[in-house]
């Protein structure tokens, strides 16, 4: 019988001046610890309704004593690398050995659902290799394999944290071989445009509690 999917939630410490470093200015480091913190408290919480198995890639630099209780119970592995591309293929390969099915998610996407992350696997089941979750400003908030298509080409030469990601890992695709396909675009939030977006969505939802009780303290949100 085949193993569950799994996917990977690459994230760190909420530390002032750590974490959403693109947002101080707007915000205070306090301020953006605090947000960071509760977009992973709303990820974590999406995640664990889902029907796959839910583990998180702690940064390296990190000690695992500093994780948030949300996290209580899920297997945690340290994340390894020079580059994210590394560090993403360290981790997706190490999970491999359990999953056929793997994938890898920042947290800087609270939005996230498990039914988003289950109609990934669904499309690698249905026999894509590689799946996709583009985001706006060129990157992607998730990708999804196959075991057998692993390969440390596909995260190489990765321009990271630039507006040609997406399309850059799209191009290794077809290098390689491997069939892709791409989910609905999601948004990721890095800069004061996007969390001003992100109030704009949440207002009058029910989506994202943590996120939601933050904002509103801060007078963002009714």
């Amino acid at each position: 019988m085949a193993s569950s999917p799994c996917i990977l939630l690459f994230t760190k410490a909420a530390r002032p001046g750590r974490v959403k470093t693109r947002l101080i200015g707007d915000l205070s480091a306090e301020q953006t610890a605090k947000l960071h913190s509760a977009f992973v408290d709303d990820v974590v919480h999406s995640l664990r309704l889902g029907s796959f198995h839910l583990a998180v890639a702690w940064a390296d630099d990190e000690a695992t004593t500093s994780l948030p209780p949300s996290m209580e119970g899920l297997e945690v592995l340290p994340q390894h690398g020079d580059d994210l591309g590394q560090r993403l293929y360290n981790g997706l390969c190490e999970m491999s050995r359990q999953h056929d099915l793997v994938a890898a998610l920042g947290s800087d996407h609270p939005e996230i659902d498990a039914a988003t992350v289950e109609a990934a696997f669904r499309r690698l089941e249905a026999g894509a290799d590689v799946v996709l979750g583009p985001v706006d400003d060129g990157g992607y908030f998730l990708i999804a394999l196959r075991r057998e298509a692993l390969d440390p080409k596909l995260f190489q030469d990765i321009p990271w944290s630039t507006e040609t990601v997406c399309r850059d890992t799209i191009e290794h695709c077809l290098s390689l071989g491997l069939r892709y396909e791409l989910l609905p675009s999601g948004h990721d939030i890095d800069v004061a445009a996007d969390l001003e977006a992100l109030v704009q969505r949440l207002a009058g939802s029910t989506a994202c509690g943590h996120t939601r009780s933050l904002l509103r303290e801060w007078g963002y949100l009714p």
